[in-house]
């Protein structure tokens, strides 16, 4: 009797350590959906970008994931599949006269922008922290609204 308890807790333990090994040896990942509405005009392309670290959001490192799209509706949908669980912020402008870099008038910006989580917009881009958003499920919509001075 005490030699079938054994085999039995060894077999038990054993499948335990096999399915936990199984776990983690597979990396969870999932759909990303950004949505970005509040496009004022169909001029030059909508820029975005997908930062996994606050390194990469302050532009110390490069980005996760990009993309840029013609400015021609007032929404854009990029789609992002096997993105790996994790924290993430999501930057985007609207980059209306292609020059790569939101445009500016006394300091205020002139093109659209925002990021993920929508903060409030004091003085200057929200800090990582205030932008990153945890991705944790098989499929997940972010939306951003441009904010337009």
């Amino acid at each position: 009797m005490n030699k079938l308890f054994f085999l039995i807790l060894i077999i038990l333990v054993s499948a335990n350590l096999v399915i936990a090994q199984n776990q983690q040896s597979t990396p969870k990942a999932g759909n990303l959906t950004v949505q970005i509405i509040g496009i004022q005009n169909s001029s030059g392309d909508v820029k975005i970008g997908l930062f996994n670290s606050e390194e990469s959001f302050n532009g110390k490192e490069k980005k996760f994931k990009g993309i840029t799209v013609k400015a021609d509706s007032n929404k854009i949908i990029w789609s992002l599949g096997s993105i790996p669980f994790g924290y993430y912020a999501v930057k985007a402008f609207h980059d209306e006269d292609q020059d790569d870099e939101v445009d500016t008038k006394l300091g205020i910006p002139s093109e659209g922008f925002g990021f993920s989580n929508n903060p409030s917009i004091l003085l200057g881009a929200p800090s990582y922290d205030k932008a990153k958003f945890l991705f944790d499920t098989d499929s997940m919509t972010v939306e951003i609204k441009l904010i337009n001075f």
